[in-house]
């Protein structure tokens, strides 16, 4: 009888995919995501847990990681945010203080990611976030060692990077389809922290292409942009630049373009996928770009495998999937980090790592690195620009970012560390 028992308790945990000695030599790492799942900017949000379940599927089925000669699997917990930021600090203090997580992924609204860091900081939990608006709050001091975003990592490159790598292809694609070529530029865009970090850099990045450009704000949530765009269109633009949450910059953009409100468009973080797969149509010149590289448009090989595989875990083809990208490689570079560093109880040295080390990811086609003030630096932005009255014909090309901010650019300004003789000495051979 004893014998039965023993035999259907080895079936039982067999059938688990758990040993006995599995069990005692495999360890937990505990990480979490702090995403908005709904709400108003879920389209970006909702990428975030995709893209860590992908990652940790990979990682846990090849075998986990070894820290200091045990073997771990990564155990996330996912949370949903809700597009609030209450709800998002609530989620972090769970995380950190009830969960126990080394790590957390999110949030991608702009202001709630700095926010959390009041919570992550304190609790010394890495934190990785894609939103360049966390460069407003990065400096030497708030990095340094017992500074609250000492542990905080922005996976989206500095601002003045994304808004220049972004503004030299919509320009090229667009010098190219107006007679004469545009001078007036229009921005319209969401009334938040968000908006007004985002296209500060953007204008200025326009103005160094020769642009006359005028920023208009939108109430968060509107629906009705009638009143905003006839009040642009009277200033007779060449090119109306609409930022940032494709779930109202496409709404605005079809009432844009039924006012005939300019000569062309442009809306950011809109793949080509999606302006595909809903057989969007305009006259006009259009240029839309993702956030990174494009599912529908795949520049590489390895970013095509990478997002079928990532719609294959059931990810939704939305507007943002591109935003996934900003978190993916970052999981597999924190587990390098724990490998290298051999502990995980020194979040210190994680931080010394990633800082001095190099992740070749799927986001960028050279390897993947953070300057000092925490904020990678090599990303390069994916513009596409849609042929008139059709929804499957794009012309794509990947900007890389530039080197400097163009001028007037306070906030964009590079201390010595992106120097060249800098990033080839100080850094190389770290680890």
């Amino acid at each position: 009888m004893n014998k039965c028992i023993c035999v259907l308790a080895s079936i039982v945990l067999i059938s688990m995919g758990v040993t006995s000695v599995a069990f005692a030599q495999t360890g937990v790492i505990k990480i979490g995501v702090d995403a908005a799942q709904s709400g108003s900017f879920v389209s970006a949000g909702n990428t975030i847990p995709a893209a860590v379940k992908l990652a940790v599927k990979q990682i846990n089925d090849a075998g986990g990681i070894k820290v200091g000669g045990k073997t771990y699997l990564f155990e996330p917990t996912y949370l949903d945010e809700r597009t609030d930021i209450d709800i998002a600090v609530a989620n972090a203090q769970q995380l950190v203080n009830d969960v126990g997580v080394q790590a957390v992924w999110g949030t991608e609204s702009h202001d709630f990611s700095i926010a959390i860091t009041k919570i992550t900081g304190p609790g010394q939990v890495i934190q990785f976030t894609g939103n360049s608006s966390m460069g407003g709050e990065l400096s030497e001091a708030s990095v340094a060692p017992g500074g609250v975003m000492h542990y905080a990592f922005q996976t989206e490159p500095p601002e003045f990077q994304r808004s220049g790598s972004t503004a030299a292809g919509v320009m090229k694609l667009l010098n190219k389809q107006l007679t004469p070529p545009p001078k007036v530029s229009v921005i319209l865009v969401q009334n938040d922290l968000g908006g007004t970090y985002l296209t500060a850099h953007y204008i200025k990045a326009l103005e160094a292409r020769g642009q006359k450009v005028t920023r208009i704000y939108f109430p968060p949530d509107t629906k009705d942009f009638t009143p905003i765009l006839t009040q642009i269109k009277s200033m007779n633009p060449d090119i109306l630049h609409i930022w940032y949450n494709p779930d109202f910059t496409l709404i605005a953009l079809q009432q844009a373009v039924q006012l005939k409100v300019a000569r062309s468009y442009f809306i950011i973080g809109v793949d080509p996928g999606v302006w595909q797969a809903r057989q969007l149509k305009v006259a006009a010149p259009v240029v839309i770009s993702c956030i990174g590289l494009c599912w529908g448009q795949p520049p590489t090989a390895r970013v095509a495998n990478y997002f079928r595989q990532y719609f294959a875990l059931g990810a939704e083809k939305g507007p943002q999937a591109s935003v996934s990208l900003l978190y993916y490689d970052y999981v597999g570079w924190y587990a390098k980090a724990l490998e290298a560093v051999g502990r995980l109880d020194d979040p210190d040295a994680v931080v010394e790592y990633l800082l001095h080390s190099k992740y070749d990811g799927v986001l960028s086609a050279s390897p993947l690195q953070f300057g000092p003030l925490h904020q990678v630096v090599n990303v390069a932005t994916e513009v596409c620009s849609v042929a008139p009255n059709t929804s499957d014909q794009f012309n794509c090309a990947v900007e890389q970012p530039p080197a400097q901010p163009p001028q007037g650019d306070v906030w964009g300004m590079l201390p010595k560390w992106l120097l060249p003789e800098w990033t080839n000495g100080r850094m190389a051979g770290r680890f």
